[in-house]
């Protein structure tokens, strides 16, 4: 026989083991987790093939003698093609290769599966009888019987099904047109992963363009096989990745903004670094919003965002405003641990913010924009930072100007740029005339020397004018007639440096003594002297120990309590600065100023620490500092009348979260108390009152209280999931009754499987007051509360809320509602702060939500 039409065999029977992947390759990325095992491989090369006699009928593998020139069915191969099947036919007449019985073949990497496998030579055509199931690599495609033409390369497959990253695609009858062209008669599309999906789009005539899209007409929208929408055509894109294009625009109507159509917008994707969206949202009665936002990243150099919203307001008849609002964040890596961040936000006014779902940009009163070189220099780190903020509240000031008096509402703008500052921490003197090698004596009594070093250099103002320039708010110095300020700016730069002594006599007792000293320059002073200087300086002497007792218990909550008692004693002094008094203070450039300063000051500091017993689920724990009250009173040696201040306490109870089954309580009440050194009032103290006879107290506590846990869920009746998902062949799209999943006893319910989900209950309070304040009826005191639970399998409530104690009022609160639909969510939220309320309803597909979304919104001001 001819070596060419052995070629020609040859290639053709490489070209059929090949007909399930070259025909159905036309879907997106899949994942199948399930591998084919063999028990027998036959591979037949040309020696098998130029033995058989001409006359030959089929014959079986167990019929080759393995003493002839046939070799062993375990080692013959062509053209890296090897199936296997429980029965292997050959017919040298009719010039046929037929596969039976479970028929696999294998080719690089295509693994494709059959229940039968007809190759036709002659005809130059391919047959694949019941159910197929082909792999290749992440590739897989179900179907039944498969028809194609090797030299036409067109194909067909009858009930076929396959998937794509986010949904799945059947068809009655798929045909392959072109090479990456595809017809389906009777196809649907849907992300439902059940067998019988509670969803989907379907359409008589389908064209699928592989790696690309899919177009249909007509195209109707099926809800459990019942039609609720439908269109002439429509396209769909199954591209991988991020694509350009044109998004879903959302239709709608609200009692605040007539008819709307929200999300007209273009997404454009640049490579895999960034992206951007050009929207318009336009409302028939209250105007139109402008929009573009982008998202970029380089990994390991920079990343960050952008955003800019212009939005025209219709507030009457011939009456509009215009606002806008932009904000952008980066972030970007130069090496070494040298780092630029920014996060700017700039607004016209909080106008733009009024239609917001979010209560917390509602209630907004200022925005900061910042940024901040750091790199690394003289073993510290040198920072270079700017940073801007706008007060949205704003007051009503009145002004004279020209001798006109105006009142204007001001929006006081704050800026700081630039600011350098360098710090170099505490360190050791001896590192400068020492190397790393060179060893330190244990009794040396240099070693407790240390230096530090600090510098600053800043511009800083304000602007209160409504009107202010690019300049004006930059740099510029304003009053009005009668001198109020209305542009204030500052410049300058400090130089701090300290060195400190520290020493331990005998091991316990603790020495320290520190000298501090700064300079700094000013643009001006207070009298309008340009450019001027000064410097202050002070000095520190402290002594100090510990003291410590311990007591250990065998409850069974505390294993033991440890003591710390801290006195100490520290003398200031700093000489008479009183010409310091000219300078300005602004953005930490100042300098000491007043009197000479002689003063004594004695602490003492108490210090309780917890270990808490182990259990059989914990192990033992360290509360560190649990509870701890500061005292101080100082002696001011200038002071000839009244020398002793005020004594003062700080008190502070940190434990830690208490924790037991469902329940967690946390609590971290803190305050000060101020005594009369000289009249401590012991007599007129009445606690019911809380007139505890002191000069002055403050109180503040945080508190929350949760109660949370997990909820079992049964699923009484499971939902089928398709062949793709169970990894077992396509299966017709019914099923008999018997075959679904009965409940008979009580036993067989509990063992269906269940769903465990958190439910909480949260309260957090926050309460601040003062003497003078509680005198008057006067406190602050905010209370949150927050509810979230999943009363069933599906359904999910949360309810939030923000109340003013003080005011007896509730700032805002929200309810929300979320129904999970299998392959869709259903969600509601409702929202009031004060006289404004919005809700919004939203329907969208869990894989595709910004293309099938169905939602109504509506709010009132």
């Amino acid at each position: 026989m001819k070596k060419s039409v052995w070629n020609k065999r040859v290639s053709l029977f490489a070209g059929a083991a090949l007909l399930l992947w070259a025909v159905f390759a036309w879907t997106e990325e899949t994942s199948v987790t399930t591998e084919s095992q063999f028990s027998d491989s036959l591979m037949i090369n040309q020696v098998i093939l130029d033995t058989f006699p001409a006359d030959s009928a089929f014959f079986t593998p167990d019929s080759v003698e393995l003493d002839s020139t046939f070799y062993s069915a375990d080692s013959i191969e062509v053209d890296s093609v090897a199936y296997s099947a429980d029965s292997v036919y050959y017919s040298v007449i009719n010039k046929e290769i037929k596969l039976t019985g479970k028929s696999t073949i294998i080719y690089h990497t295509a693994n494709i599966q059959s229940d039968t496998i007809k190759i036709d030579m002659k005809k130059e055509q391919a047959f694949a009888k019941g159910k197929s199931f082909m792999r290749d690599g992440s590739q897989l495609i179900l179907g039944d019987d498969v028809y194609y033409d090797l030299h036409t390369q067109w194909g067909l497959l009858s009930n076929g099904a396959s998937k794509f990253d986010k949904g799945y695609y059947y068809g009655d009858e798929i045909r392959k047109v072109d090479k990456k062209t595809f017809d389906v008669d009777n196809g649907i599309f849907t992300t439902c992963d059940g067998l019988h999906p509670h969803f989907y789009i379907g359409s008589r005539k389908l064209r699928i363009y592989q790696n690309d899209k899919i177009v249909g007409k007509p195209v109707v929208f099926y809800v459990n096989h019942f039609p609720v929408m439908a269109l002439p055509f429509g396209t769909f894109t199954i591209k991988r990745g991020r694509q350009s294009g044109i998004l879903v625009p959302s239709p709608g109507w609200s009692d605040y903004h007539g008819k709307y159509l929200e999300n007209i917008a273009y997404y454009y994707a640049y490579k895999d670094y960034a992206d951007a969206t050009l929207a318009l949202d336009y409302y028939e009665r209250t105007g139109w919003n402008l929009s573009l936002r982008s998202d970029y990243i380089k990994r390991y150099i920079f990343n960050g965002n952008f955003s800019a919203v212009l939005q025209k307001n219709i507030t009457g008849p011939d009456k509009s405003t215009n606002e806008w609002t932009v904000s952008s964040r980066h972030h970007h890596e130069f090496g070494n641990n040298t780092t630029f961040d920014s996060n700017l936000n700039f607004v016209s006014s909080s106008v733009i913010w009024e239609g917001s779902d979010d209560p917390n940009e509602r209630l907004k009163e200022q925005i900061t924009s910042s940024m901040a070189y750091k790199k690394p220099f003289l073993g510290s780190m040198l920072n270079i930072s700017g940073n801007y903020t706008h007060d949205l509240l704003g007051d009503d000031v009145t002004y004279v100007l020209n001798g006109d008096t105006t009142v204007v509402k001001v929006e006081k703008k704050d800026i700081v740029l630039p600011l350098v500052s360098y710090s170099l921490p505490s360190k050791p003197f001896y590192e400068l005339f020492m190397n790393e090698e060179d060893e330190i004596p244990e009794e040396a009594w240099w070693k407790g020397f240390s230096y530090s070093y600090n510098f600053k250099a800043v511009q800083s103002g304000y602007t209160k004018d409504p009107k202010a320039t690019f300049a004006e708010v930059i740099w510029s110095n304003r009053e009005d007639d009668e001198g109020t300020i209305i542009n204030q700016h500052n410049a300058g730069a400090k130089h701090s440096a300290g060195i400190k002594y520290n020493y331990k006599l005998k091991g316990w007792l603790n020495l320290t003594q520190s000298v501090n000293g700064s300079e700094s320059w000013f643009d001006r002073d207070e009298n309008g002297k340009k450019w001027v200087r000064g410097n202050d300086y002070s000095t520190t002497s402290s002594i100090g120990f510990n003291m410590y007792g311990l007591k250990k218990l065998n409850t069974f909550y505390l294993k033991a309590v440890r003591h710390i008692i801290t006195p100490g004693m520290s003398f200031y002094y700093q000489p008479d600065f009183s010409e310091n008094d000219r300078f300005y203070s602004f953005s930490g450039i100042n300098l000491k100023s007043g009197d000479r300063q002689r003063r004594v000051t004695i602490s003492l500091d108490n210090t309780w620490q917890f270990k808490l017993a182990g259990t059989e689920k914990t192990k033992e724990r360290k509360i560190n500092d649990f509870f701890k009250i500061n005292s101080d009173i100082s002696y001011d040696f200038e002071n000839e009348e009244n020398g002793f201040s005020d004594i003062s306490h700080s008190i502070h109870l940190n434990p830690n979260k208490l924790s037991w089954k469902f329940f967690t309580f946390d609590t971290n009440p803190s305050g000060t108390i101020t005594q009369g050194t000289y009249d401590l009032k012991f007599k007129d103290w009445d606690f019911k009152n809380w007139d505890w006879g002191v000069s002055n107290w403050t109180f503040n506590l945080k508190s929350s209280l949760e109660f949370s846990g997990d909820a079992d869920y049964i699923d009484y009746f499971p939902i089928p999931e398709n062949d793709f998902e169970t990894s077992r062949f396509f299966m017709e799209d019914s099923v008999n009754v018997e075959d679904e999943r009965t409940i008979d006893t009580i036993a067989q319910m509990e063992r269906l499987n269940s769903e465990r989900k958190n439910w909480s209950i949260s309260f957090s309070h926050s309460y601040n007051t003062t003497k003078a304040q509680y005198e008057i009826h006067d406190y602050s005191s905010d209370l949150r509360m927050k509810i979230s639970a999943k009363i069933s399998k599906n359904w999910t409530i949360a309810y939030d809320n923000y109340y003013n104690l003080e005011t007896d009022e509730m700032v805002s609160h929200s309810f929300t509602i979320t129904r999970n639909l299998h392959c869709w969510t259903l969600f509601f939220r409702y929202t009031q702060q004060g006289d404004y309320w919005n809700y919004r309803l939203q329907l969208f597909n869990i894989k595709l939500p910004d293309a099938l979304m169905f939602r109504t919104s509506d709010h009132k001001k």
